[in-house]
């Protein structure tokens, strides 16, 4: 139970990590006036299944029995919630955008508040 635990640590930096390139990315092409483009909606393909993972194992571990061991297990499973529902209620919304350069920081601020909902999960996690 301890690697998955470990597991699911890393898997929270990798997404840290992950969302502030795809952010930093997405405001790169915007400096460079372009558009997303298939790699950028991609590696956001990419980083939804890592959120995915991250809360399906959490799921697993709170099933074994670890959930008693945080002190707000319900707040660290609802930023849990709100990191896999963000990305697709992004883009289904901004999607319908004709502005590109809106599109592109909007999505950009997107993957900003992501890190910060792994952030705050993983402080909730620790206290």
């Amino acid at each position: 139970m301890e690697s998955l635990s470990n597991i699911h640590r890393g898997l929270a930096d990798s997404g840290i990590l992950f969302f502030i390139a795809l952010g930093v990315w997405a405001l790169w092409l915007r400096i460079r006036s372009r558009p997303l483009n298939g790699s950028w909606y991609g590696a956001a393909a990419i980083g939804e299944v890592l959120m995915i993972a991250q809360f399906l194992l959490g799921w697993l571990l709170y099933g074994q029995g670890l959930g008693g061991n945080l002190t707000r297990g319900f707040v660290h499973i609802l930023y849990g919630v709100v990191a896999v529902i963000t990305l697709p209620a992004a883009y289904a919304y901004l999607s319908r955008l004709e502005d590109e350069n809106v599109k592109t920081v909007l999505l950009a601020i997107v993957c900003f508040f992501l890190m910060e909902v792994i952030i705050r999960a993983r402080v909730v996690a620790l206290t």
